[in-house]
């Protein structure tokens, strides 16, 4: 017997008692935290040998093998809960709750996040990127009942590694979490072509573990990664990084660099980097606690997501998400590193709380305007996109966009105004102009007081017209002091009512098209009543006084000459009156001069 094949039976063996066949078998041996990380190590040796063949196909293990209850390994059919089947074609969205807004228009919106990102990691031993069938993706879409409603993959060679990130319903990330074995067997059951059905396949999802071969499932068992755990985070610099630029980035977390664990760094679909993390450690003399690594990553012209994973020989690994998009964009997303980037997730931390929801709901953004950016990308290189003919949820969008209006940032709203013109957004009414104003996004900004998002609105245009028209329509200004809301309620009534809005009743009063000095006096809610009006009744004297001032200054004045020769000057001279007059103060003032040839 040669050295492969003395290697192939221990393994053989090593997995038997794994699976609980043989009673003798070491509970203390089996749950070492290196255990399994060997057998890999192992199983990566000899899976292109023709002894791993040879044994493959000698192999006939039964699903339900047996189990060993000291290791936590559990493959007991009648304890398994059934495995929920989906027919519609993706998730349903989370629900928004939309509320009537009162005069103070606070808090428009709420939504309730109930789903969230995460990845499923496969490792295939002796198959190759050619192996993978031309329905991978309708085969995963299939297994998981159609749930997922966003989906992308990567793969690395050598014993394939296949990292599918999924946008699913927190329930079923935790159903998968909690006995992942019955989902691996419907994977397996529903492979019509063998992919599944041959060779080892070990999957991690989440903080479980399965191991199956040639289509048996011999192992399914949670499992304690070798780095990171529920309390460890990854923080990265940037969050988002220009198209077409060269990001110098710094990870850190704690403990992260071990003599097994790389680094990799990965956006459209490809690995720019992949290296070990003991190259990458920014100070060497940091061998425990808090380290930091720095590389540097050239980007593409394109936008999307990317993500930056440290990793160990497990597959257990740490990941957090990046923006690549237009320079300004990326200036606005990056104020959410201090909420990202929480130095300690001690549980006993003072407002460890309220950290955490901000930080979970910046995550959120993160991995929605990502996937955003992936379809309306995709779209666009495609007229008849293969896997997104749909387009991007309107209750996610309208979350995107309250949460940027929210963040008061001018850039970002452009970006999702933009994309929804370009026809990207699945809306809920007939036209992107009639979301964009049902949504009372300039109210919203007024009421947040914020001066440069009320300019931004007021000056962004579009040219939108129905694609099937035909027509080009003229550029026009989307949002108007002078817009009105429930009970004719106009911004400008907004600003007049609420303290401190000097500033944005500043940019209301000076939009492009000078509307707002008109309806500061004209325009009248179901009462009967002006934002002057309304600015009197809460004493905003101040406020009346900067807008008539303004009004005052639009008056154009009117001057009248008169010639009128006297006979004491010479025939040559003029007296010349000049009548102003100014109609605040009713009065007529008279100039005289003397004018000399």
């Amino acid at each position: 017997m040669n050295e492969n094949q003395s290697l192939s039976s221990t393994l053989f063996l090593l997995l038997k008692q794994l699976s609980g066949l043989e009673s003798g078998s070491s509970s203390a041996q089996i749950n070492h935290p290196n255990y399994l990380v060997n057998l890999l190590k192992n199983l990566a040796a000899i899976a292109g040998t023709q002894a791993y063949q040879d044994m493959l196909n000698s192999t006939s293990i039964p699903s339900n093998a047996g189990n060993n209850d000291a290791n936590g390994f559990t493959v007991h059919e009648q304890t398994r809960r059934p495995i929920p089947v989906g027919t519609a074609l993706s998730a349903e969205e989370p629900p928004v709750k939309r509320r009537v807004q009162d005069f103070d228009l606070n808090d428009a919106y709420v939504e309730e996040v109930e789903s969230r990102t995460e990845k499923i990691v496969f490792k295939l031993f002796g198959k190759e990127p050619k192996d993978f069938p031309v329905d991978l993706r309708a085969q995963i879409l299939n297994w998981l009942s159609h749930y997922p409603s966003d989906m992308e993959s990567y793969i690395r060679p050598g014993c394939v590694i296949l990292t599918v990130y999924l946008r699913l319903p927190n329930w079923m990330w935790d159903e998968l979490d909690d006995d992942p074995a019955p989902w691996i067997e419907k994977l397996i059951s529903m492979s019509n072509d063998g992919f599944w059905r041959t060779g080892w396949v070990y999957v991690r999802v989440q903080d479980c573990l399965t191991l199956s071969c040639n289509g048996n499932l011999m192992l399914a068992s949670p499992w304690q990664p070798v780095i990171g755990d529920k309390h460890q985070r990854l923080s990265i610099t940037p969050i988002a990084v220009a198209c077409s630029s060269t990001a110098n980035f710094s990870v850190k977390g704690f403990n992260i660099v071990q003599p097994t664990t790389k680094l990799f760094c990965v956006f459209g679909e490809k690995y720019l980097i992949q290296e070990e993390t003991q190259r990458l450690l920014e100070d060497t003399t940091m061998q425990q606690g808090l380290q930091c690594l720095t590389f540097s990553c050239s980007f593409p012209s394109t936008s999307g997501r990317g993500f930056i994973e440290v990793e160990d020989y497990d597959q257990s690994s740490l990941s957090v998400p990046f923006i690549v998009t237009e320079e300004d964009v990326c200036s606005e997303i990056q104020m959410l590193e201090h909420e990202l980037n929480l130095s300690s997730f001690d549980e006993n931390l003072e407002g460890i709380d309220d950290m955490m929801v901000s930080r979970n709901r910046a995550l959120h953004f993160l991995q929605e305007i990502g996937w955003l950016l992936q379809r309306s990308h995709m779209r666009a290189m495609s007229e008849v996109p293969q896997h997104c003919t749909e387009g991007f949820p309107v209750a996610r969008f309208r979350w995107l966009l309250l949460f940027a209006i929210d963040q008061e940032w001018c850039a970002v709203v452009r970006k999702l105004l933009n994309t929804m013109f370009q026809g990207d957004i699945d809306l809920d009414v007939p036209s992107p102009v009639e979301f964009a104003l049902g949504e009372d996004l300039l109210l919203t900004a007024v009421n947040k007081r914020s001066k440069p998002l009320v300019e931004f609105l007021l000056r962004y245009t579009t040219n939108y017209a129905p694609v099937d028209s035909g027509a080009v329509a003229p550029v026009q200004f989307l949002f108007t002091p002078g817009m009105t809301g429930p009970s004719n309620i106009t911004p400008l009534h907004i600003a007049a009512t609420i303290s401190d809005a000097a500033g944005v009743l500043d940019a209301l009063t000076d939009d492009p098209q000078q509307l707002g000095i008109k309806t500061w006096k004209n325009a009248r809610d179901a009462t009967g009543f002006t934002p002057e009006d309304y600015a009197r009744k809460r004493g905003h004297i101040s406020y009346i006084q900067m807008v008539q001032g303004k009004i005052d200054s639009r008056i154009p004045k009117a001057h009248v000459s008169v010639a009128i020769s006297t006979g004491q000057m010479k025939s040559t001279d003029q007296t010349t009156f000049d009548v102003e007059k100014k109609p605040t103060k009713h009065q007529t003032t008279i100039e005289l001069q003397t004018v000399c040839p």
